[in-house]
């Protein structure tokens, strides 16, 4: 799992690198998969927001796809898996929530806000566990086209299990649910294979268009000589 991490300038990069590697090390212990972490300072003292229907406040949706074009004209569509969106308490404006995903509304990315509690890291942990959980199912269905509601016996992965709705399974704060995460595996590395071998396909259709255009101007100039 590939992402670009926007860590807030009033975050200490070290305490930055080591709670993402818990979470690695974690992550990799349920699912077998590894993450790579592209971090990149970021000031978020100012961010635009807007409220919703309830009243919640969060970035708008111009602040949040102006980040993620920046991501996108360096990664394209399939180069990384997520943008993750760590603000720092106290530049933390937004009400109603610690923590919000949206999938697959960012071009091809999953974009996680997760909130950065300075003095508890295990708060930290847990909403950026909870929001990337949030991504599993989308990413599943758009990846392989599989419903994990299904096998997983659940009518709304989001509402049943992260949010823990359904008795079989508890609301995510922290590390619930490994043994989801554990069945999940295997479509999970399946999916993130696949974004991987996309991403292949374009550098290597980029990499003939390349080379078939100075192929063409060394024609054209040895053509006029």
């Amino acid at each position: 799992m590939r992402s670009v991490v926007l860590k807030d300038t009033l975050i200490d990069k070290e305490e930055c690198l080591a709670l993402l590697d818990e979470y690695s090390e974690w992550y990799e212990e349920q699912t077998g998969i590894k993450c790579d972490w592209y971090v990149e300072g970021k000031d978020f003292s100012q961010v635009a927001t807007v409220a919703d229907s309830d009243g919640d406040l969060k970035p708008t949706y111009k602040y949040r796809q102006a980040l993620a074009k920046d991501v996108h004209d360096r990664y394209n569509d399939y180069g990384v898996d997520n943008i993750v969106m760590i603000v720092h308490e106290n530049n933390f404006v937004f009400r109603g929530y610690w923590g919000i995903n949206w999938a697959y509304s960012h071009f091809k990315y999953g974009f996680q806000l997760v909130r950065w509690d300075k003095d508890n890291p295990a708060n930290t942990f847990g909403t950026l566990n909870h929001e990337q959980d949030h991504m599993h199912d989308r990413l599943i269905l758009e990846e392989l086209d599989v419903d994990i509601n299904p096998i997983l016996k659940v009518a709304d992965y989001d509402a049943d299990v992260t949010h823990g709705r359904h008795p079989k399974y508890d609301y995510i704060r922290y590390q619930e649910n490994a043994k989801t995460l554990k069945k999940l595996a295997p479509y999970l590395q399946q999916a993130f294979k696949t974004r991987k071998e996309k991403h292949a396909k374009h550098v290597g259709l980029l990499t003939k268009i390349v080379g078939l255009l100075s192929t063409v101007v060394s024609l054209l100039s040895n053509r006029n000589k």
